[in-house]
């Protein structure tokens, strides 16, 4: 089922590339926190956060609320430009908590526009104005920063940039950033006619609508940089030099793909303050301002998150909802999944510093000093825990959640004991109290570690890791190291129990990276048992389709919901994951199966398509984010009323005829009697397989196995007694749609003996009252070229047209429409990152058995 994807290794760099690049980044902005304390004394920074006042603390506060205010304006002014009317309170309220998780999370364009879809979608905003408002929100963004970067560079003193030509330079770098800026606004003014890119059309924000971007982006990243320079001590740097440092620290931490730019701009930061301020005290600013700008917006966009599901569903009323409610139970658990592994890196990064020694010595008096040792050590252990489980907590699997909880109410225990630190057990608390009510999101039954660790997962717990390590290197960096310091054991003694609790750690770390190795192979689809088949069975024989009757030819992989009332029908190939066709069972199972299946293969590293979806199912796919391409077109004749009088049909009426001369009869046998004529259909199957010079097919293919073709009806037709030509039959479910699968005639078959065949069967499927009769797909038939077609669809129409060396897509059209069929659209679903064409290359392997064999 599974076979070696050609280009792996070019796959495999593709999937490294990206977090190894943030990995150095990050530990660059290490390195260079490394180079720029080697002076500083822990002590020192912890004095730094201590001098720092209320007042200070006070007005950070003022300038971040007044900065998630003016990010609302974003949202008014996109809204006003769409001609979408909301409640200015609603827009307000779901562009604080989208920006909150974006600049917290990270990849605002995913983050961020799943908050507003779940918000607007509810109060009627089409999915067509949501992407013209996340476009809008992009631009604003980036023209403030134009904006701003521009005036700081060009008419700011920066002491770090040294003088002379590298100041000039920096001054013609603010001037193009100005005339960009400029260039926007002046394009407001000449330009009426809106952008068109793929068929989505955008239009430019008139002259008013374009100056309010300017000056709400620019207000936006003033307060910004206004909450970190509240938080500098006084004799620090002006808030037009801080500004420009600000602003391009921001746009390094962007670039670097890092969550929150997080080391990358405090490292940047660090470097570019350096000539004014010393480094405890741009340290000690730099974590405040990620308490107060980041963390605490998270964490209450968070909470009115869970709040606002709990209301749902508390609201039977709200069914409009709960297509929505699926994007919150997407979104939730990662929010939580960045905050579990946040709580990880408390727990090291308390494992990895001094304690309170007046705690300590408070402790001391009723409690030994080998439960500090071990609790210190336990807290440890737990930090890598929760790292390793923010995996699994952000695929919704119900063991991680129970897992987590008890992760924190041991993290919560080991922090009160070790050393009386209330603040760090309070802030675990939290979480907890987060992860309390959120059960019913966590609805995944899979085994816990099953799931593959992304490579930016591998590279976060590393760096995470080693980081804390770094950290406790550097507050202890004035013991001397010797021998001895790991087994002392003392109240005052903590770089041991740093050392020991870091080795604990590392050492569980790496035992869970050589467990993880040493697991047998990835998942490869299994081929469904007995019981399987005759649980698919039962939820075949009420379908009104009979694509699902593939299922008996057991080469693809069953995936089952709950109560095995519904399933999808899968193959595997490289790292393709296709499934045939939409979920088989009720409707109100398919959306959950769907995403089911996303997420199976999503957990192995594999590609989830779907293959040849009806259109009437595209919505389910798209709340997934899905994209679609047009495969073809499928032939669906009408039965009632067929009739083979009249010159309509002719020539199919002259063949019947002609047969009729030449004795040749049709008849079916039933599916007890198949056995008695396998050897007749094996003799046929094989004259027809050496002639066309092709081997077996499959996936979406029918091919000859005595187990598949026994249990349905055979369509025959006989000459002298024997058989030169058959169908098998697919029978639907309320006679709607009659088909057939494997089609083979005998090479002294006579001319016309399927046509023949074909209209036998059209008239035996009316008289048993059928509706239709379903011929298949004509691949890549029914595509449409426009100046606004996608690249898929320009090659598959010249493929369609010229690619008869491959297989003959225009004779398989021509040949069905003789038929007078009804043509419907037939679909892919796939992620939109994804290669199509490689995507197909897979599929078409998968039904071939090989790459190789799809040119035999």
């Amino acid at each position: 089922m599974s076979s070696p994807q050609i280009g792996f290794d070019k796959d495999r760099m593709r999937a490294w590339l990206p977090p190894t690049i943030v990995a150095l980044l990050f530990a660059a902005a290490v390195w260079i926190f490394h180079r720029e304390l080697r002076a500083v004394h822990y002590r020192e920074l912890r004095e730094a956060l201590g001098a720092l006042t209320a007042e200070h603390l006070l007005l950070a506060l003022l300038f971040t609320a007044a900065n998630y205010c003016v990010l609302s304006g974003y949202d008014q002014l996109a809204f006003r430009h769409v001609g979408r009317n909301i409640a200015r309170w609603r827009i307000a309220l779901t562009a604080a908590v989208s920006y909150a998780l974006s600049n917290s999370i990270g990849f605002a364009v995913l983050s961020g526009t799943a908050v507003r879809h779940r918000f607007y979608s509810r109060w009627g905003v089409p999915a067509a104005d949501l992407a013209r408002i996340v476009v809008f929100n992009s631009v604003t963004y980036w023209l403030g920063l134009l904006a701003l970067a521009g005036w700081s560079l060009a008419f700011q003193p920066h002491a770090y940039l040294g003088g002379g030509l590298v100041q000039t330079g920096v001054r013609g770098l603010g001037g193009i950033c100005l005339a960009l800026a400029g260039a926007y606004l002046m394009l407001s003014v000449v330009r009426r006619a809106p952008f068109r890119v793929r068929g989505f059309e955008m239009r430019v924000p008139g002259p008013a609508l374009a100056l309010g971007q300017l000056l709400v982006s620019m207000a936006d990243w003033a307060l910004a940089a206004a909450v970190l320079h509240a938080l500098l001590p006084e004799g620090g740097p002006s808030y037009g030099v801080l500004l420009g440092a600000f602003l391009a620290a921001q746009v390094l931490g962007l670039v670097s793909h890092v969550p929150g730019g997080l080391g990358v701009f405090e490292g940047t930061m660090l470097l570019m303050l350096g000539p004014y301020l010393p480094a405890e005290r741009i340290i000690a600013a730099l974590l405040l301002f990620r308490l107060i700008y980041y963390l605490i917006p998270l964490t209450l966009a968070l909470l009115l998150l869970l709040g606002d599901e709990l209301r749902n569903r508390r609201a039977p009323l709200m069914r409009l909802g709960q297509s929505l409610t699926r994007v919150s139970v997407q979104l939730a658990p990662k929010v939580l999944a960045v905050f579990t592994f946040m709580a990880g890196v408390l727990l090291l990064i308390s494992g990895a510093t001094p304690a309170e020694h007046e705690r300590l010595r408070w402790l001391a008096q009723v409690l030994p000093v080998a439960v500090f040792e071990a609790s210190h050590f336990l807290g440890s252990l737990v930090g890598v825990g929760l790292l390793v489980l923010a995996q699994a907590v952000s695929r919704r699997i119900r063991l991680a959640y129970y897992l987590a909880l008890a992760a924190l109410l041991a993290g919560i225990a080991a922090s009160l004991l070790k050393a009386a630190d209330w603040e760090e057990a309070l802030l675990l608390a939290l979480l907890l109290l987060a992860f309390a009510p959120s059960r019913s999101f966590f609805d995944r039954r899979a085994a816990l570690f099953d799931t593959r660790f992304s490579p930016g997962w591998i590279m976060a717990i590393v760096t995470a890791f080693g980081a804390t390590v770094w950290l406790g290197i550097f507050a202890f960096r004035h013991v001397e190291y010797s021998n001895e310091l790991w087994w002392q054991v003392a109240l005052n003694h903590d770089a041991p129990r740093f050392m020991r609790a870091s080795l604990g750690a590392a050492v569980a770390l790496l035992g869970f990276g050589l467990w993880r190795l040493m697991r047998p192979p990835a998942h490869s689809a299994a081929l469904p048992t007995d019981a399987a088949l005759a649980d698919a069975a039962r939820v075949i024989d009420v379908q009104t389709y009979t694509l699902p009757q593939l299922a008996y030819l057991r080469d693809k992989a069953l995936l089952f919901n709950s109560d095995r009332t519904a399933f999808v029908m899968y193959g595997v190939h490289g790292r393709t994951w296709a499934a045939l066709g939409d979920p088989a069972g009720p409707p109100s199972a398919a959306p959950g199966l769907i995403q089911a299946f996303v997420e199976l293969a999503d957990d192995h590293g594999g590609v989830p398509v779907f293959y040849q979806v009806r259109p009437s199912q595209l919505s389910m796919y798209a709340e997934l984010g899905m994209s679609f391409a047009k495969l073809g077109e499928e032939a669906r004749v009408p039965l009632q009323g067929f009739s083979l009088a009249g010159s309509r049909h002719k020539a199919l009426r002259s063949i019947m005829n002609r047969l009729a001369r030449e004795e040749v009869s049709f008849r079916i046998v039933e599916a007890a009697e198949v056995p008695a004529v396998l050897p007749q259909l094996k003799a046929v199957s094989d004259d027809w397989l050496s002639g066309k010079s092709a081997g077996e097919k499959g996936f979406s293919l029918g091919f000859f196995d005595v187990a598949y073709l026994s249990r349905q009806s055979i369509a025959v037709m006989e000459q002298g007694g024997r058989i030169v030509a058959f169908a098998n039959l697919l029978c639907g479910a309320s006679a709607e749609e009659l088909s057939i699968d494997l089609m083979r005639f005998a090479s002294t078959a006579p001319k016309g003996a399927m046509d023949g065949l074909f209209a036998h069967l059209f008239r035996w499927g009316r008289e048993r009252g059928y509706r239709w009769f379903n011929l298949g797909m004509a691949p890549l038939s029914g595509l449409e070229v426009s100046p606004v077609s996608t690249a898929w669809m320009r090659l598959g129409k010249v493929i369609y047209r010229h690619g008869e060396a491959f297989y003959n897509f225009e004779g398989l059209r021509a040949y069905k429409e003789k038929f007078h069929p009804v043509w419907e659209p037939r679909y892919i679903a796939y992620p939109g990152k994804a290669p199509l064409f490689l995507v197909l290359a897979d599929i078409a392997a998968l039904s071939a058995g090989g790459y190789l064999r799809i040119f035999r």
